[in-house]
């Protein structure tokens, strides 16, 4: 069985073991590499070809064709780029359908998935933004800041250690009351997301609940300026 699961990517599991195949033995024939997948050539075929469709493999040659992996940096960053093209899309078809606020909240629980709610949000706000982040998430998430600052929207940047943006200042602060780094990012005090980084881990929560933002909104104020 893979250890790698590209199937919430529109991935079969045959095609992640036929990837997982590759990037441990390298390039090969479609023969050798069902030979070392233990599975049919007919299966092991399609596979590859669905990895090349899908740009984690290219192909090579003609008689015998030869099969190798994307690099995982460059099938990461496709990937990433694939799914906010379709976040723009859905977000472009759900305007105009209202419904009301509810106080749904959803769990945060990675790195990139907290970077991608944050950049979603704030490419999308027309008023404000007010964000607290740890000083290295800003240079990932500057071409929509830019953005707001652009427009001449409402904003307030906050980092825990110095950062240097070429258009806009960012307040430092130091705090100790938080377990962890804080992430806190608020778009039109309207949506909010409350997270704490731990090395390398991610944990928070989103919302468009009122009492959620209006929290998301004291936080900031208070770690701003502490009593």
């Amino acid at each position: 069985m893979s250890s790698i699961d590209l199937t919430p990517f529109g991935f079969t599991p045959t095609e992640s073991r036929i990837y997982e195949v590759l990037l441990k033995g390298g390039p090969g024939t479609g023969y050798a590499i069902a030979q070392t997948a233990g599975l049919a050539r007919a299966n092991t075929y399609s596979a590859l070809e669905g990895l090349v469709a899908k740009g984690a493999a290219l192909m090579e040659g003609d008689r015998p064709r030869r099969f190798r992996p994307e690099a995982p940096a460059t099938l990461l960053t496709r990937l990433t780029n694939r799914q906010s093209q379709e976040l723009e899309r859905l977000s472009e078809a759900l305007k105009g359908f209202g419904a009301p606020v509810t106080p749904t909240i959803v769990e945060v629980d990675s790195p990139r998935g907290a970077l991608q709610v944050i950049s979603h949000d704030i490419a999308r706000a027309r008023e404000s933004v007010q964000l607290l982040a740890p000083a290295d998430a800003y240079p990932l998430l500057s071409p929509t800041l830019r953005r707001v600052v652009a427009l001449g929207l409402e904003h307030t940047f906050v980092a825990t250690a110095p950062v240097e943006l070429p258009f806009a200042s960012v307040l430092v602060i130091s705090t100790l009351e938080w377990p962890g780094e804080p992430l806190v990012a608020i778009t039109d005090n309207q949506t909010a997301l409350i997270a704490v980084r731990n090395g390398s881990a991610v944990h928070g929560h989103w919302s468009a609940s009122p009492p959620f933002v209006a929290a998301a909104r004291h936080t900031i104020s208070h770690l701003k300026n502490p009593v």
